[in-house]
Order: structure tokens, then C-alpha cells, then sequence
């Protein structure tokens, strides 16, 4: 095994797949990358066996082979040196990897001890901008579940039909909702994705954002529904899905709302930062009051003191109290660009809704209130 390849080819490779790659595995070949040079280029590529990440470089080849390397060491000697044609040859059990003034060999082990990586033989394929598909998952993919009680919670449900692209992310306390258009026809898909591996597709979207062949990203979507294939550019990430039934998220929408009020985003995400500065010892909470055109938002702890700041709002309805956990607030409002926001309620305990003031992409946020006390 023997190539010439470029410096920063191959940094940007190993950093994309250590996404996939473990630090610390129970199976030690996890936590290497696997080289494979052929006259076609240097593929390198990672797995945790629930992600696997492949990535092609250019590359000179002159002697076929493949080989995996440790590969947080291997990535950290690579990124650390110059921009130069680098040397790699394996020689017995070790990789030499050589350029202008530096040299390293690594240990190896088989590519034989590599788990083999299930490619999907057939699927549906959709196309759609990366930037645009990682703006949607951003503005829900905060929503899911954290912890591993309910499995099905730790995804986004995907729905994918003709015309659009949904998902929806909810952790029991709140839940995002949006769409994307696609076009092409496609028949009616309902998958689970992790949420992990759209934060991971999120990541690669921004890193590529700058580059040509990072705009348009490919989703394979196995026709068995166990995985989903995201290409952008030379990269590709495999995830498994979830398997399960996620759970009936539309009965907690409420039909109607009693209340609206349009509120400038900015200025509310700045009035409930300062509240939180109150609410941090008494369980997060905040209280909003809408009465007239004015909101109020009020946030008290005995051991530290009350904080209470009114701004304008152009409201319609009877108006009400209700609290929230001050975080989810905020989140929800950092997934909306717009300068107005919608906000919807009804009861003290029933969910608060929302959404940009311009609902065409069909994003909203849902909270669960907190209850009231006295």
C-alpha cells in the first residue's frame, strides 16, 4: 500500500470521519480509521457502529492495499502539519507517513477486523440544498429527547411525501414542527432519524457551506427503513434509524387559541435573558402576562430577589398568565429568523404556540406550561 496525497485533503477527511470514530472502544478497532488506496483515490472511512462516515480524496496511488490506523493520533499528526504532499507506505505491520522535514510511523491493525459496513442496495433518493435542509433540522432538532427512556423521543420523525419534507422533535416539554418543499414525486416515507445524526449533518452542511460540490445534499433512504444515507460532496454519513412508533404528537396541539399577541423576537428573548437571572433558583420558571397591548414578563426567587419587565405587544383575545421553563423560551425563539413572532395560548395550563410571523414554512414550537402556584 502506496500514495502521495495532499495535506489538506486528507485533514478535512479525518475530520469528517471522526464523527464516527470512538476514542475509547470496547472493540479497539473502533476507534481507527480505515485507509483504502486504489488508483481511484484514498478513501478513508469510520464507524461506531451506529454511524459510519466515508470520505474520497484524490490521491496518487501506486500500490493498492488497505489498512486501519489509530485514528485520533493519525488525525492529530495530519492536521499538525504543513500544507505539503504527504508520503504514505506501509511497511510491514506499520504505516510510514512521510513529507518535507517529518515522519511518523503508526501501528496497524487488518482491514479484515474493520466491521463491514451494510450499503443500501435500494432506497429513495431526494435532493435537496444542504443549507436549506440544515436551517429546518436546527430549528427542531433541539426539541428531542436527551436522555435514553424512550428511544423513539431521542429521533425526529421524518414524514416525506410529494410535495414536502416534515419533521418533528419532541422531549414530552416541548416539540418542534417544520417542512421543507421537495420536489420530484415520492411515495408516502415515515422514518425516525436520531437526532445525533442530524446535529451531525448540521455540522458538515456548515463546514461545506463555502464550497461548490457542498451545496446539494443527497438523502438515501433504504427501502427496509433501518438506514439513511446523507452525501454532500465527497462525504458520506450513514446513520441507522430508530425503530419504533413515535408517539401521536398532534393531540397535544391545541384546535384553537384564545389569546394572540405579535412581539418583536428580539426584544422578548432579551427581557426573558434578564428574568432568567431571577429564575434560576426557582426551577427556571418565568411568567408572562398579556393584558392590553402590554406584555409583562415576571420572574421571582425568595433567597435572591424579582425581576418584572413590561414591553409593547399587539395582542388580541382576553389575554392570561402562563410560565414556562425559561430555556425552552429562549431556544424556541433562537429557531426563528423573523423580526415579529407569533405567540398563541389559551388556559394557563394548556401549551403555548410559536411561530415566525410569516408561517410559509410551516414552523412552530409548542411549550408545556408550568403550573402556577397560588
Amino acid at each position: 500500500m502506496k500514495c502521495k496525497v495532499a495535506q489538506n485533503e486528507l485533514a478535512k477527511a479525518l475530520k469528517a470521519c471522526e464523527k464516527s470514530f470512538l476514542v475509547r472502544a470496547n472493540l479497539p478497532v473502533l476507534s481507527n480509521i480505515l485507509l483504502t488506496i486504489s488508483k481511484n483515490g484514498l478513501e478513508a472511512l469510520s464507524t461506531n457502529l451506529e454511524t459510519a462516515t466515508r470520505v474520497a480524496v484524490p490521491c496518487q496511488g501506486e500500490i493498492d492495499g488497505r489498512i486501519t490506523l489509530p485514528g485520533r493520533v493519525f488525525m492529530d499528526f495530519i492536521w499538525q502539519l504543513p500544507e505539503q504532499t504527504l508520503a504514505i507506505e506501509l511497511l510491514g505491520e506499520e504505516v510510514l507517513v512521510t513529507t518535507k522535514g517529518y515522519s511518523a510511523r503508526f501501528a496497524s491493525m487488518p482491514a479484515e477486523e474493520f466491521p463491514a459496513i451494510p450499503k443500501i442496495e435500494s432506497g429513495k433518493k431526494i435532493e435537496i440544498e444542504a443549507s436549506v435542509f440544515a436551517k429546518a433540522c436546527a430549528q427542531v432538532v433541539f426539541c428531542a429527547a436527551q436522555d435514553e427512556g424512550r428511544p423513539t423521543l431521542n429521533g425526529i420523525l421524518c414524514e416525506l411525501n410529494k410535495q414536502n419534507f416534515s419533521m418533528v422533535a419532541t422531549d414530552g416539554y416541548r416539540l418542534g414542527f417544520v417542512t421543507i418543499p421537495i420536489a420530484g414525486s415520492v411515495s408516502l416515507i415515515k422514518m425516525i432519524i436520531p437526532a445525533k445524526t442530524l446535529g451531525e449533518v448540521i455540522k458538515l452542511a456548515s463546514e461545506l457551506e463555502q464550497e461548490e460540490d457542498g451545496k446539494s445534499l443527497t438523502i438515501t433512504i433504504a427501502d427496509t427503513l433501518t438506514q439513511a444515507n446523507f452525501k454532500l460532496g465527497n462525504i458520506e454519513f450513514t446513520s441507522r434509524l430508530i425503530e419504533g412508533e413515535f408517539p401521536n404528537w398532534q393531540k397535544i396541539i391545541p384546535a384553537n387559541f384564545a389569546t394572540s399577541a405579535k412581539i418583536l423576537r428580539e426584544e422578548l428573548t432579551r427581557r426573558v435573558r434578564i428574568a432568567a437571572v431571577f429564575a434560576r433558583d426557582s426551577g427556571n420558571i418565568v411568567r408572562l402576562k398579556l393584558e392590553g397591548k402590554k406584555l409583562t414578563i415576571l420572574a421571582t426567587t425568595a433567597q435572591v430577589g424579582s425581576n418584572e419587565t413590561e414591553m409593547e405587544a399587539e395582542i388580541s383575545g382576553k389575554g392570561g398568565e402562563i410560565a414556562f421553563n425559561y430555556r425552552y423560551i429562549l431556544e424556541a425563539l433562537s429557531a426563528i429568523d423573523s423580526e415579529v413572532i407569533n405567540f398563541q395560548m389559551s388556559e394557563s395550563l394548556t401549551p403555548g404556540r410559536i411561530t415566525p410571523e410569516d408561517t410559509k414554512s410551516g414552523l412552530f414550537q409548542i411549550i408545556m406550561p408550568v403550573r402556577l402556584q397560588g
